[in-house]
């Protein structure tokens, strides 16, 4: 699932909470705005005009744009590595994988665990967290360029509580 099509799955709620975590980063909020000038063709003055309620709705339009699919998965990354730090920690730990805190550490693309052991760490971080959550945080790892794990992706696929409703009527 890609970047774009998660925010399309999440409710208002979900995305402002993940843009908002994202946003302590501070080159964040100025691509985040960048891009919803040019993707909405909203000229600068009159986004500067726009109540907060209603550049809150452009920037979730706009994350789930296809043409914004780097930038969906640039702010959902920093979104959850803010926010679900210790969710994120304790799947790449209980894997083995390199890593600083929540961030991965490896110079090359990480090779896919054995299926047995995967398959118990998605379980557990499933049970331990939320099925919603790790579902989230499961569909964005899969995409990341570093990651090419079709096992993951078998996982996500098959395993009805990893299924990622769409609540973007919420």
């Amino acid at each position: 699932m890609k970047p774009y099509e998660i925010f399309r799955r999440l409710s208002t709620a979900e995305t402002d909470a993940l843009v908002l975590s994202a946003c302590e980063d501070d080159e964040i909020p100025d691509k985040v705005a960048g891009s919803v000038l040019t993707l909405q063709r909203v000229p600068l003055k009159r986004f500067e005009r726009m109540t907060d309620e209603v550049r809150r709705g452009l920037v979730r339009k706009t994350l789930r744009d296809r043409r914004a699919e780097d930038l969906a998965l640039f702010v959902l990354s920093a979104g959850l590595v803010r926010a679900r730090s210790e969710m994120i920690e304790g799947f790449l730990a209980s894997l083995d994988l390199p890593h600083d805190g929540p961030n991965l550490t490896a110079d090359e693309p990480v090779a896919e665990p054995a299926r047995e052991r995967l398959s118990k760490a998605v379980s557990e971080l499933a049970e331990k967290h939320g099925g919603r959550n790790a579902a989230v945080f499961l569909h964005a790892f899969v995409e990341q360029p570093d990651v090419a794990w079709p096992v993951l992706a078998e996982l996500l696929d098959g395993d009805p509580k990893l299924a990622l409703e769409d609540r973007s009527a919420d």
